[in-house]
């Protein structure tokens, strides 16, 4: 029994798919087979149950995966332990494209963590492959396949002013929208891209009178009583909260944020990054914004 082995099984076991453990570990699948059956052999008891061409951890998989974890996760620690004191901590790379408001308790989340290492942020980058580039990414785009991810939050976008008009109606309808002057992030940015799809499907142009790329901005122009714009219920909410708000009706637009771990092998300690974040989104979404 070897640290290889045993890091195939947490593989075979996170992902259900001997293809996916091999995949994620760098070597072949014949190979990976050959290191679980080993494995088993050597236990003396299956941890999986072969369902179809998948696989299914089973009780003595799911006991064993308990102790493996922590024992991998122990090594980790003392690796970084030893490796703390005569090296620099690597800067941990971070792409947050939506959700800037939270920044702060994003970083301070990370920083708890990572107490030492310099955290290098990039709010906006030119393509969508550039992603690999990062340790951790918050983004509504559609994450990766060969990389982990979890959705953080799912939240509705409702409309917002300072126009005394919008504070009159609970529901707006989109088509009540045509004409009016829309403060707005500018094109290809990704809130912008969520309310672009949703308003072509419904083959609807908006009148978007002044545009940015920066978010503070827009938020500052709204509160300002500059025009309307689009409100995430739980990312924008501070600002949402200065506005009249008016959800938009009868099928509002809805935007999925995900956080993607950029490294193909996952450690303890961006596990409980991971966990953290999602703890921070998740604590969030209780000041949502309401009609």
């Amino acid at each position: 029994m070897n640290l290889t082995q045993l890091q195939g099984f947490v593989y075979a076991a996170q992902t259900g798919s001997i293809t996916q453990a091999a995949r994620q570990a760098y070597v072949s699948q014949p190979a990976m087979s050959k290191m679980i059956k080993e494995l088993e052999k050597e236990l003396g008891v299956p941890l999986f149950d072969r369902v179809g061409r998948g696989i299914v951890i089973n009780d003595a998989g799911r006991v064993f995966l308990n102790y493996v974890e922590t024992g991998l996760d122990q090594i980790q620690a003392g690796v970084e332990a030893v490796a703390k004191r005569t090296t620099k901590q690597q800067p941990i790379r971070l792409l947050v494209e939506v959700a800037s408001a939270l920044i702060p308790g994003i970083i301070t989340t990370i920083h708890h963590i990572y107490p030492d290492a310099p955290i290098k942020l990039t709010q906006r980058i030119a393509a969508v492959n550039d992603t690999h580039d990062f340790d951790f990414t918050i983004s509504t785009r559609q994450p990766r396949r060969d990389r982990r991810s979890v959705p953080l939050l799912n939240e509705e976008i409702m409309v917002g002013s300072a126009d005394p008009q919008i504070k009159e109606q609970q529901f707006i309808k989109p088509e009540e929208l045509v004409g009016l002057p829309v403060v707005a992030l500018g094109g290809h940015t990704p809130l912008r891209s969520t309310l672009d799809a949703y308003f072509d499907s419904l083959g609807i142009q908006l009148n978007y009178q002044y545009e940015s790329d920066d978010p503070a901005t827009i938020r500052a122009m709204l509160g300002a009583g500059v025009g309307i714009g689009f409100i995430p219920s739980v990312t924008w909410a501070d600002t949402g909260k200065q506005l009249h708000l008016a959800r938009i009706a009868p099928n509002p637009p809805y935007r999925t944020i995900y956080l993607t771990e950029g490294q193909a092998k996952e450690d303890a300690r961006t596990r409980e990054v991971a966990n953290a974040l999602v703890a921070l989104f998740v604590s969030e979404r209780e000041h949502a914004l309401t009609v």
